[in-house]
């Protein structure tokens, strides 16, 4: 019959695939979404407020790891993160297109938002709400490693202050 499309499925019973990460591929920066929280919508003020021995000079938070790790860029327009699990400010890239770029790489994500471990808490049924971070009980410093069955979710003022007690000051 004209005017009709052939060989449709008319039991077809959903438009989008069973898992939309079935059509997302691994690389596809969209997957840094979920991983990386948007400054503004923390009070990142008050949260750095919390490291002055580490953060010293203007900073501006560009948005948090779901870790909690601080991503800002300095007065000098290098782009930096303050590591909230080992401590010290570390250098990620010289401008807002390099790290534009360092966003779109899979493997940099993995390496620095840990986007593995959060798909593995995710299977055992932690998942971060608004205003929190994922966050370890006790924190590595104390336990004296990174135990990631510790793994807990915080709320991210809580996470943050338990962190700049124990590591601000450490380079």
């Amino acid at each position: 019959m004209k005017g009709f499309v052939e060989g449709a499925d008319r039991q077809q019973t959903t438009l989008l695939p069973e898992c939309l990460d079935d059509w997302v591929d691994e690389s596809n920066p969209v997957r840094a979404i979920d991983v990386f929280v948007d400054a503004l919508s923390l009070d990142a003020t008050g949260l750095l407020s919390l490291w002055p021995k580490n953060l010293t000079g203007k900073v501006s938070p560009i948005g948090f790891s779901a870790f909690g790790d601080c991503f800002f860029q300095n007065e000098s327009g290098e782009f930096q993160r303050l590591d909230l699990l080992v401590g010290g400010v570390h250098s990620v890239a010289a401008n807002l297109d390099e790290f534009q770029d360092l966003m779109s790489s899979a493997d940099w994500r993995e390496d620095m938002l840990l986007t593995d471990m959060i798909a593995r808490l995710r299977d055992r049924g932690l998942v971060r709400g608004p205003g929190q971070f994922y966050g370890f009980s006790p924190h590595p410093a104390v336990a004296g490693k990174i135990d990631w069955g510790t793994v807990t979710v915080m709320d991210a003022c809580a996470w943050n202050s338990i962190c700049a007690q124990a590591l601000d000051g450490v380079a």
